[in-house]
């Protein structure tokens, strides 16, 4: 349905509203057991405020509980750390009621004032939260006693209860005191304190990180005992080690190796739809890729369908623009920046760049068109992306120097801008939200990495953003989408499916969209089918 009226569009924001739901029915004598669950990178930190990479999010994931929890169908909200919310009349206050039930794992009870003072911190510029952008209009945030908090807003708009849930509670008594500079540094990270299901237990860098069943949790026990995150920097050795039982789950298994587990009568495979996508960034302030006809060349020069074919075995497709199809403001339309060898050296050639002195690569003033492409070292469908994408440019006389990179110090090197090109991929969010990678207002942030803007877009985006009709919403995004296409400042690769093993002993494992260990609180193994 593309229209959605103003009354409608407030259903969305009160959905999940009616208290507490039905707790599934429990079987004490299931609980137990251990999951080892196979990772190709360490965290960059276990707290929600300060983590940005993948590993890190997945586990403090089960740390930490929010407000309120993303149903399955990614739209609309179930109680969790409060018990209901309701909204003001016109709309600018939401109010929380809070479980009083709840304790942080050192015993502590959970409050407002917990809320009320992690929310500021979230906003603090210096501490550069990734969704940070998310908290803009919001105010104020303020405790009305110990069980009831008040987040006030500047603006009505579809995803108000989406933003007063994007940053989960950290606990005032062990942070409080603690400066924005000193955060990113601070023990916490390495040895947080949550309200989830499960609780932390230790971390030895570059090997494993521990979760333990919180067993007072006001939320719930998780039937295992434990959670282990084991390091296997190497995909090749996680496949063997799925394969071999030295783990019992590899999440998003790569392309390349998917295809062959099916056969293994010990492991059961699930597939869906991913979050994720692929993409190629030209640093737009660089003096190659500042030209958008230039960034418009390079895109026309790579086989994008090639690489779908030749390296996702049919795990994924073709994207066009920054918006996915799970997103109700996706543009199947968005045009496409079509394969032209031809035509790329065609543009490139008004923009100056042709084989002056006859060597077989494209030079300008005396410059070759030579660069660095990087990628982080342990992820092989990256690489040979990189090394595809170096054959194809050369054939139009570009030539590209594969520079990869340990994880956690590509994934800074990225946050500071220092790269030339790379090829990197996002998981998108569930609010239609481009404002941290796409908006000028980002350019200092760590998500615009390839310092794009456009002030027609930031202009899209900002009325797109407060739109309550549906339909015009997504006429607005529409155009969003078509101009950041036109730009070029990414080449768009793939939506990448999620492809998860796991051995058969675990039961009742389900996965989704919206984040691959939504349900793990759910997961036993039979008393003696137990390994751990």
């Amino acid at each position: 349905m593309r229209a959605v009226c103003f009354g409608l569009a407030l259903l969305f924001l009160f959905a999940g509203c009616g208290g507490d739901a039905p707790d599934k029915k429990v079987d004490r004598s299931q609980y137990g057991g251990t999951l080892v669950i196979g990772v190709d990178a360490d965290a960059d930190a276990l707290c929600p405020l300060t983590s940005s990479a993948a590993t890190g999010s997945d586990i403090h994931g089960l740390i930490f509980a929010g407000l309120a929890q993303t149903n399955p169908d990614m739209a609309t909200y179930s109680p969790w750390l409060a018990r209901s919310w309701e909204f003001s009349k016109d709309h600018k206050s939401l109010t929380f009621y809070l479980r009083d039930d709840v304790t942080w794992h050192d015993g502590v009870k959970f409050t407002a004032y917990d809320v009320e003072f992690s929310i500021p911190l979230y906003k603090n510029e210096q501490i550069a939260y990734g969704p940070i952008r998310w908290l803009d209009h919001i105010t104020e945030v303020a405790a009305l006693d110990s069980y009831t908090v008040r987040f006030d807003f500047d603006a009505v708009y579809p995803y108000q209860l989406t933003d007063a849930n994007v940053g989960r509670p950290l606990p005032k008594h062990i942070l409080e005191g603690v400066t924005p500079e000193e955060l990113r540094d601070h023990p916490f990270n390495r040895n947080p304190v949550g309200t989830g299901r499960f609780r932390f237990e230790s971390w030895a860098p570059q090997q494993s990180v521990v979760l333990r069943a919180y067993e007072d949790c006001a939320l719930g026990r998780p039937y295992l005992d434990r959670i282990v995150f084991k390091v296997v920097p190497d995909r090749t050795s996680l496949l063997t080690q799925i394969k071999t039982g030295q783990i019992d789950l590899y999440p998003k298994v790569p392309p390349h190796g998917a295809h062959g587990l099916t056969d293994n009568p010990d492991l059961v495979i699930h597939r869906v739809p991913s979050r994720v996508y692929y993409y190629l960034g030209w640093q737009n302030t660089h003096r190659f890729f500042s030209d958008v006809e230039v960034r418009r060349a390079l895109s026309m020069a790579i086989d994008r369908e090639k690489i779908v074919s030749s390296l996702l075995y049919g795990m994924g497709e073709v994207i066009n623009g920054p918006i996915l199809p799970f997103l109700w403001a996706y543009d199947p339309d968005v045009p496409a920046i079509p394969y032209d060898p031809e035509g790329a050296v065609e543009l490139l050639a008004e923009a100056g760049w042709e084989d002056h002195d006859g060597d077989g690569w494209l030079d300008k003033d005396g410059e070759p068109f030579e660069f660095t492409m990087k990628t982080n070292e342990n992820n092989d469908l990256r690489k040979d992306i990189v090394v595809v994408v170096q054959e194809m440019l050369a054939k139009i006389g570009i030539k590209v120097h594969p520079v990869t990179v340990e994880w956690t110090t590509f994934v800074e090197q990225m946050n500071r801008k220092e790269f030339e090109s790379d090829c990197y991929g996002w998981r998108q969010g569930v609010k239609v939200d481009l404002t941290a990678i796409w908006h000028s207002r980002s350019l200092d942030d760590i998500y615009n990495q390839v310092s794009y803007s456009n002030p027609e877009v930031d202009r899209l985006m900002d009325e797109a953003a407060l739109e309550l009709d549906r339909g015009k919403a997504k006429e607005l995004w529409s155009q969003v989408q078509r101009l950041i296409a036109a730009d070029a400042p990414y080449t768009f690769l793939f939506n990448l499916d999620d492809v998860h093993a796991v051995h058969k002993r675990f039961r009742d494992v389900r996965f989704l969209t919206y984040a691959w260990n939504y349900y793990l609180h759910e997961w036993y193994v039979p008393p003696d089918e137990r390994k751990y």
